[in-house]
């Protein structure tokens, strides 16, 4: 049969562009990320907003560490010490906000500002420091102690500069306004975050022009789409579930140690936990061993103070509690009035000692070992196991008497330590409160010898040790799962806000 050469013709140019159109089409298939959770607000100020868009690149800090824990230039060009309380920050004159609007001096120190004032979290990194405009583009920095690493401080994650404008209500897509190199263009709480390239970005483009960023809040179908080949990011991955990824060819986990620790904290109001014997008696009695097997897959290493976890001071990281000590947990409750009755359970003026543990994400198994654990030594534990707005709730009411989670230990480590342990710490859960605590802190913020700290901090440590307002298990394992269809990906100590990079693409785009 004889087929003309209009007809074939034609057949020949439909083909051709579908082969193109496939080609466009795959060429714009974005970067499909998965993650635990999706913010239920875009304002940075609420957890975890400032963070998750930082993570794609949609948001900015002035300062960013590196893979390596070396703070560079970010949205700011650079920063000059003029003196031992004073720091010039110098701007980058072609950044903008999404919007257009210049990032001006004025407008990043109104940012810097309102994450002070609505962010706990953000609050000891501005602590004792005063911003004002030297002109446009420079902003100064000066500080009540001396020799603050100012942008070691506003590298943090809760810093990420926005627009204070009141127009910018960051209620919905129309009223966020950021700097980064992706814009959101779709947002559904508790649901996705899409973001497309921002062509006026001041950097670099980045290769992909789209990122999708999707909740699944299950564990375990994280798993499953990581493997099912359709996400090119999942964070969060159990580490019970890793070897699951060993033979897979669509996904591979990448793990990086992360400069945090786990970190089991007491409510300080409830009976029993008021007694820094008891509180002693529950850190020996946490066998830290077995939570990192049982509940990091033996991926982590136990410390038993907080700082531990940080690089600098690894080895603090068996300061006194340096094992583990049943017998020596048991004589201490007996010692503070704690008396086991016959169901095993101890009691005190007839009342038990009992604690409602409270944990979130990944932390189940470990508040589920912990449980145990506390079970032989007469503790009654109860585990609750949400959302994080869960573990919120309960410390406004009072119903939670330890939780679970991991703040990072990298970063200027006065405020670091002050947010810890300080009275109004955005990390003092408990409600700490110690002289001697905020003496040693006020003594380090004062040295400017690295050798000197360094011995103020072991001091402080073994100090907090004894006082046991909280109990120190191991760095979180960090599980990231990455397509082994994506190129450029970068491994960093800080994943969660460091997934998406300029150079992140898809292999054959």
């Amino acid at each position: 049969m004889k087929i003309g050469r209009s007809i074939l013709g034609s057949f020949l140019l439909s083909f051709t562009l579908l082969l193109c159109g496939c080609g466009l089409a795959f060429a714009n298939a974005p970067i499909v990320i998965a993650g635990n959770e999706i913010p239920i607000s875009l304002d940075p100020t609420s957890y975890p907003s400032g963070d998750t868009m930082m993570g794609v690149g949609a948001a900015e800090v002035l300062f960013k560490a590196d893979p390596k824990g070396s703070v560079q230039p970010s949205l700011a060009k650079d920063a000059t010490q003029i003196d031992e309380y004073n720091w010039e920050i110098a701007l980058r004159p072609e950044a903008t906000f999404w919007s257009g609007e210049p990032v001006t001096a004025d407008a990043v120190i109104r940012s810097i500002q309102r994450e002070g004032k609505l962010n706990p979290k953000a609050s000891p990194y501005l602590k004792g420091i005063e911003f004002s405009i030297k002109s446009d583009y420079v902003i100064q920095a000066k500080t009540e102690t001396p020799n603050v690493d100012i942008p070691m401080n506003l590298s943090h994650y809760t810093l990420v500069v926005h627009n204070t404008n009141e127009k910018y209500t960051y209620k919905s897509i129309d009223t966020a306004d950021y700097t980064g190199m992706y814009k959101v263009v779709e947002y559904e709480p508790h649901k996705k975050i899409v973001y497309e390239r921002n062509e006026s970005y001041w950097g670099q483009k980045p290769k992909t022009k789209r990122i999708v960023y999707e909740e699944i809040g299950d564990a375990d179908a994280r798993v499953i789409a990581a493997l099912s080949g359709r996400y090119h990011i999942v964070l969060n991955i159990p580490v019970a579930s890793k070897a699951q990824f060993d033979t897979s060819n669509t996904s591979q986990i990448v793990s990086v140690p992360a400069a945090n620790t786990h970190t089991i904290y007491l409510n300080l109001k409830k009976p029993g936990l008021d007694d820094p014997k008891v509180r002693q008696a529950l850190a020996w009695g946490v066998d830290r061993e077995e939570l990192n097997l049982l509940g990091e897959e033996g991926l982590s290493t136990p410390v038993t103070v907080w700082i531990a976890s940080n690089p600098f001071y690894s080895d603090f990281k068996n300061m006194f509690f340096d094992s583990y000590n049943a017998q020596k947990a048991e004589e201490l409750l007996d010692g503070a009035g704690w008396k086991k009755a016959k169901d095993g359970y101890r009691y005190k003026d007839s009342k038990p000692l009992e604690i409602v543990l409270r944990t979130f994400r990944t932390d189940k198994a470990m508040g589920e070992a912990l449980q145990i654990q506390w079970d032989r030594l007469g503790v009654k534990v109860a585990v609750r196991h949400g959302d994080y707005s869960l573990i919120q709730d309960a410390r406004k009411t009072g119903d939670w008497g330890a939780s679970i989670e991991a703040w990072s230990t990298f970063g200027n480590v006065v405020p670091m330590l002050e947010g810890q342990y300080s009275p109004r710490g955005a990390g003092n859960y408990g409600g700490y409160a110690d002289d001697r605590t905020n003496e040693l802190i006020g003594m380090i913020a004062n040295v400017s010898d690295s050798g000197e700290r360094k011995a103020l901090v072991e001091e402080l440590s073994l100090h907090i040790a004894e006082e046991s307002p909280a109990i120190y298990i191991c760095p979180r394992a960090q599980l990231t799962a990455v397509s082994t269809s994506l190129e450029g990906f970068v491994p960093h100590f800080r994943q969660f806000e460091n997934l998406v990079n300029a150079d992140m693409r898809l292999k054959g785009q």
